[in-house]
Parts: C-alpha cells; sequence; structure tokens
C-alpha cells in the first residue's frame, strides 16, 4: 500500500470517527440544555404559584377569592399556609437553599419582608444574576401602608 493511499485511509476514518464523536456529544449538549429549561419553566410556574399563595396570606381580603378562582380547593389562610408547606416541600427537589430558607422563614412569620425577601432569593435562583434589588429596594411597595397605620 502507498504512503497516499494510507493517508486516505487514515483521514476517512478520521472524520467518521469524529463524525460519530461530534453528533454524540452535540446530541448531549442538546438534551442537557432541553433539561436546564425545564427546570428553568418549572422553577417560574412554581415560584409564580408560591408568591400568589403567600401574598393570599398576607391580604386574605384582596387574594383569597382571585386565588380561590384557581385553586377552589383552598377555602382559607389556613388552608393557604398548608400549601405553602407542601410547596416548601417539593421545592426541596429543584429550589435553591436561600429560597427554601427564605420560604420558611416565610411560614414562621408571615410578613411582607419575609415575603419580599423569598422573591428576592427567588429571582437570584432564576436569573443567576448578581442583583443589588433586595429586600429594601421593594419595601417601597409597602412603606404607604406603613406610613398611614
Amino acid at each position: 500500500m502507498t504512503p497516499t493511499l494510507q493517508i486516505i485511509i487514515s483521514l476517512l476514518t478520521a472524520i467518521g470517527i469524529g463524525g460519530i464523536l461530534g453528533a454524540y456529544f452535540q446530541s448531549r449538549f442538546q438534551r442537557q440544555k432541553e433539561i436546564s429549561e425545564d427546570i428553568h419553566n418549572l422553577k417560574r410556574q412554581r415560584y409564580g404559584a408560591i408568591l400568589i399563595q403567600m401574598l393570599t396570606i398576607l391580604n386574605p381580603e384582596r387574594g383569597l377569592s382571585k386565588a380561590q378562582a384557581f385553586r377552589p380547593d383552598l377555602k382559607s389562610v389556613d388552608d393557604f399556609r398548608e400549601e405553602v408547606k407542601t410547596e416548601i416541600l417539593h421545592s426541596v427537589l429543584f429550589a435553591d437553599d436561600e429560597v427554601i430558607k427564605s420560604l420558611v422563614e416565610f411560614i414562621r412569620s408571615p410578613s411582607h419582608a419575609t415575603y419580599i425577601k423569598t422573591v428576592v432569593s427567588m429571582r437570584n435562583d432564576l436569573w443567576n444574576k448578581k442583583t443589588i434589588v433586595n429586600e429594601e429596594t421593594l419595601n417601597v411597595l409597602y412603606e404607604n401602608k406603613s406610613k398611614s397605620a
């Protein structure tokens, strides 16, 4: 066999193996990307539902009827508290530790401050960005209520 023929055979073999390896790794990368997107979408849905339930606990007069439109099985604030506790158990599967800690803090002491702390931790978990938004930044939403009280 001539050296030129050996080089051609080697190149064809390398291209074939390289193509197979390339396709394998591309497939794996695509699958991991899909899983990450699914997890992110799950977090967005669950966090949104949890925040609505938390707001209902904080302001039942305003939130109870609205939340019951989506969850007619939840009849009282105590039902919503129990639902948030259940969500905490579920969130162990997908949520960041800070989210779980802030949810537990909210259940122990429901307040606008613990709600905002939970919002901030969820935001950080979802978008994984350094942020200067914190509880004090979002307290503007509740300043009028505390000043008028």
